[in-house]
């Protein structure tokens, strides 16, 4: 006999806004479904983010969160607390609720490295590594791009000049990587030394301004882009840099990897090949779909 079924259900959700699009649910509430847990994932969509949420969802029975646009730096600062990314760079996009604690995550840079690692690993060797956008998922991503020993100069681009600059302080003094902020404006005089970018902005993203962020005349076949918005997967941006002959990595392998390790730290259970495989393919049929 399952003795699952007498366990009262664990609930995890997400929070963020809008979250009409999240892919969330489908990954999280299929992977229970596939290993027989007793566990429902929710959508929490709130403008706001406090400890008063926090302290309601934890009421309420949840267990743990993740958390997205725009309230990743939030998630962090409510924290009691954090792992060392989301120490060094001030923003989370996992929370595990205790009974006495919130503990934060950030596990947008472990799942954007290992979806550059097995697309395009090549591209970290070839030139540096360009990051567009200073929200809460560039910084996990700067930072585990910074620290895998992979890249000795990382630069970043966003119309935010002093989160941007806070960034690349932040990595230069926590890492080997020299990290240096562009404007804009003068990004086109890098583009030949530039073999990686990854885009982390709204822009392009279903029911946001297209983009895209840098134009088409910048991108070469020599490029590896990764933009991390999936919906849809071919953004204004990816587009033109497909026009350029450049390589794409699916904006969809960074929304697995991170949702992969979210598992982990939600349920105890480490994914399996399986796992990452078969999620992989309801994705791809979910976004085809759309």
């Amino acid at each position: 006999m399952n003795n699952e079924t007498n366990q009262p259900t664990t609930t995890f959700g997400i929070v963020g806004f809008p979250l009409s699009h999240s892919l969330s649910p489908l990954i999280h509430n299929s992977l229970y479904k596939d290993k027989g847990m007793n566990a429902f994932y929710q959508v929490f969509e709130t403008r706001e983010f406090d400890r008063s949420i926090v302290w309601e969802l934890q009421k309420s029975g949840v267990s743990g969160l993740s958390i997205t646009i725009p309230h990743k730096e939030r998630a962090f600062a409510l924290a009691d607390q954090a792992d060392e990314p989301s120490q060094i760079m001030k923003a989370s996009n996992t929370l595990v609720l205790k009974k006495d604690s919130i503990n934060a995550y950030n596990t947008d840079g472990e799942g954007a490295y290992r979806s550059i690692l097995e697309w395009s690993p090549e591209s970290f060797r070839r030139g540096k590594t360009l990051i567009l956008g200073s929200g809460g998922s560039a910084r996990g991503i700067a930072y585990s791009l910074a620290t895998s020993g992979n890249i000795s100069e990382l630069i970043l681009c966003s119309r935010n000049e002093n989160t941007g600059k806070e960034i690349c302080s932040l990595i230069s003094e926590n890492s080997s990587t020299k990290a240096v902020f562009v404007d804009p404006k003068e990004i086109f005089s890098y583009c030949e030394e530039i073999s990686l970018i990854v885009h982390t902005t709204p822009l392009g993203m279903k029911g946001q301004a297209p983009g895209p962020f840098i134009e088409e005349e910048f991108f070469d076949s020599s490029m590896t882009v990764f933009d991390i918005v999936y919906n849809p997967l071919e953004t204004p941006l990816v587009k033109a840099a497909q026009n350029a002959g450049a390589k794409i990595i699916p904006g969809s392998e960074m929304l697995l990897y991170q949702a992969m390790k979210q598992f982990e730290l939600f349920t105890g259970v480490i994914p399996d090949s399986t796992d990452i495989q078969k999620t992989r393919e309801r994705l791809s049929v979910a976004l085809a779909n759309r």
